[in-house]
């Protein structure tokens, strides 16, 4: 899921507008070809700015708006396909006219995508409004472009975002749902019938509430919290009817033994990981777990080895 988040720094000096500017456009952060303008040359944006402003005759006031759309580190998306997705958003009608500079950022462990807007329109010498209706409308869409992209999108209350703090903590992985769509992906791999995917969510520490009588199935997190299926995303994946889909393929495709070997190795690497933090087990096992494999192929892209991004949330669950 994309979480849109505006930066309130000092923006009514053409000296901020410069330094925002190269901040985004920093190559320590970002790529060339991760970086685009709208009406406007990037590497030329900062004059181009000022042209605008100097010819409509509003220098005062906001000189830029600065937003980014940040995606957590889970999501399965490479760089390329966050900037895609950036692209998109800027073809929405709130944006005609104006000119922006955005650049994918790949220097933190969540994908990130910056974008500087001159307040001034280029085309109509208005400035940039935005007001609770038309944020909720930027934030609609970019979900929308989410969803057309194969990308997490939770869907809830129109208005209902994660402030900053409560994205951060998300990206960072504590999250008890997150942390239970994993521990059903996994178990989902390693099964070949409901009793043993029953069997291996307990192994996990959960509880699971599944009979014939109700339509969803409940799952029941170790620390108590209750999840439904269908709350897990994206919900087809976990109906009943695809769960005993998965187990029947697994069962005509995989041997049952080294299912159940690989379900051992799974446990055995969560508890390593439970001995690394001080013999205190992490809150988030599963995401710990994920978290580290990505950190290490991320080392491994830095060292020339190349990061199988399309595999990358695939090949250690």
């Amino acid at each position: 899921m994309a979480v849109i988040d505006f930066i309130n720094a000092e923006n009514k000096t053409y000296q901020g507008m410069k330094r925002a500017l190269s901040y985004i456009l920093n190559l320590k952060k970002t790529e060339p070809y991760l970086i685009a303008g709208s009406n406007c040359d990037p590497e030329n944006a900062y004059h181009e700015f000022v042209l605008t402003k100097r010819h409509f005759q509003k220098e005062t006031g906001r000189q830029f708006i600065h937003f980014v759309q940040s995606f957590a580190p889970y999501e399965k998306a490479t760089p390329e396909m966050i900037n895609e997705i950036a692209g998109k958003l800027l073809e929405h009608e709130m944006f005609k006219g104006f000119q922006v500079v955005y650049a994918t950022h790949t220097d933190k462990e969540h994908l990130h995508t910056h974008f500087i807007i001159n307040t001034v329109n280029a085309e109509t010498g208005l400035k940039w409004k935005q007001s609770r209706e038309q944020l909720q409308i930027m934030k609609d869409y970019s979900d929308e472009i989410c969803r057309a992209h194969g990308l997490l999108v939770v869907d809830g209350k129109k208005g209902k975002y994660k402030n900053r703090g409560e994205y951060r903590s998300g990206a960072k992985g504590r999250s008890w749902k997150y942390e239970l769509y994993l521990s059903v992906k996994a178990c989902m791999k390693h099964s070949t019938g409901k009793e043993m995917f029953v069997e291996n969510m307990q192994k996990l520490g959960y509880d699971v509430n599944w009979t014939d009588e109700r339509k969803y199935i409940t799952f029941i997190t170790p620390e108590g919290k209750k999840c439904r299926n269908r709350k897990l995303y994206p919900p087809e994946q976990f109906s009943k009817e695809n769960l005993l889909r998965t187990f029947e393929m697994n069962k005509k495709y995989q041997d049952e033994k080294v299912l159940r070997e690989r379900m051992e190795l799974l446990l055995t690497s969560l508890m390593l990981l439970s001995e690394k933090q001080d013999a205190k087990s992490p809150e988030y096992p599963l995401t710990s777990l994920e978290g580290q494999a990505l950190k290490e192929k991320l080392i491994e892209k830095q060292k020339g080895e190349g990061l199988d991004w399309d595999k990358e949330n695939e090949a250690e669950i």
